[in-house]
């Protein structure tokens, strides 16, 4: 059975530290415009996801060859016109088997269009399926930056590896969308495991023109794979704010009733962050540890951002509802700040917030849910 598990332990506005700092990045060419879009975890055949410290990890974990085995997540950035663009770095952890594909450009209505996939030999070499172009070799335990550009109009597909422009392909029909993960491909198998981190998105720009910035070579000097605390014992701490404490939704434990939870880069979120809950019904949560909070009375608000996807929620605070029903529906989007009511804690220690979706507004597409930083005040 596949398995979600999504969990982030930092000390507070420490994430530099697990990964390259946010202005390594470039999107290539110019006049790009950055967005959000939300994403839709896809769990099928023998596949497991799980997400810390800012790094998602993708399983294929089996060596079957018939069934659709995968773990991506499906960005929900339909478009018909104007351009796209998908950045993002991706490590090929363990490879037992071959042919896995990392990144997708989709149709709608007629499959992948455009698929880069990893196989065994070369010491893990990239190429777009269905080719015999190859895009890099000994990519394997190695961090490579993937940057995919979708002029619609031109109907061309460019495809850079390490700011670099390795592949051209043109076609396909309206809509489209994109995906990432791990997906056994026609002729791949597992086992397999795959990280991928900072996947950022543009829109309606150009190929042509700007200065990328260089790809850096430095390593994350965290392991994601071997460091994560247990849930127990979560280690990061409160940011005092002068009559109380603060804390990153993404600094925290979390965990989630099993639709998935993804983190967001966003730069208009706080520290550049935030936490969807990728829910499609009623009942579905999203719960996080708080680190240890000493004993007394406070305020609890929360910071989120609205969309027009979003839930009706709230609050559970240790097992018992804080204020009333939270609607985060909103278009356009805005992060706005609520105050849900007061909190007694009687000791020092470690408390359960937990938003549970109750509903969505008449105008909702969908029940996703948001959080993006907390405070006890």
């Amino acid at each position: 059975m596949a398995r979600t598990s999504s969990r982030t332990l930092a000390v507070v506005g420490s994430l530099a530290c697990l990964s390259l700092p946010l202005s390594a990045h470039a999107q290539i060419g110019s006049g790009w415009n950055s967005y959000s879009p939300t994403k839709r975890l896809q769990l099928r055949g023998c596949s497991d996801y799980s997400s810390a410290n800012g790094i998602e990890t993708f399983k294929v974990t089996c060596n079957n060859t018939t069934d659709d085995n995968r773990a991506e997540q499906r960005i929900e950035d339909d478009y018909s016109s104007g351009s796209r663009q998908f950045e993002g770095y991706v490590r090929v952890a363990s490879l037992s088997g071959t042919n896995i594909s990392l990144k997708q450009t989709f149709q709608a209505n007629n499959g992948a269009f455009l698929m880069i996939a990893v196989a065994s030999d070369s010491g893990g070499r990239l190429y777009p399926v269905g080719t015999s172009t190859t895009l890099a070799t000994n990519v394997s335990g190695t961090w490579v930056r993937i940057n995919t550009i979708h002029d619609v109009s031109s109907q061309m597909h460019r495809v850079y590896i390490n700011g670099s422009q390795k592949f051209t392909k043109s076609g396909g029909t309206s809509p489209w969308y994109n995906k990432y993960g791990a997906y056994r491909t026609g002729s791949g198998k597992g086992p397999a495991t795959i990280e991928w981190r900072d996947t950022r998105f543009w829109r309606d720009g150009s190929a042509s023109g700007g200065t990328t910035t260089p790809t850096p070579t430095a390593t994350p000097r965290a392991t994601p794979t071997a460091t994560a605390t247990p849930a127990s014992t979560p280690t990061a701490t409160p940011t005092p704010t002068g009559t109380g404490f603060s804390f990153e939704a993404e600094s925290v434990t979390y965990t989630h009733s099993g639709t998935g939870a993804t983190l967001q880069a966003d730069a208009n979120a706080s520290n550049g962050q935030w936490v969807s809950l990728d829910a499609e019904n009623t009942g579905s949560w999203l719960e996080f540890t708080t680190p240890s909070i000493p004993a007394g009375t406070y305020s609890l608000r929360m910071s989120y951002k609205t969309n027009n996807n979003r839930g009706q929620l709230v609050m559970r605070v240790d097992g018992t509802q804080v204020g009333g029903t939270l609607d985060q529906y909103g278009s356009p989007s805005t992060y706005p700040t609520v105050t849900f009511g007061n909190v007694s804690f009687a000791v020092t220690g470690t408390h359960k917030l937990r938003l549970v979706v109750t509903g969505k507004n008449a105008s909702s597409s969908s029940y996703v849910l948001s959080a993006d930083r907390f405070t006890l005040q």
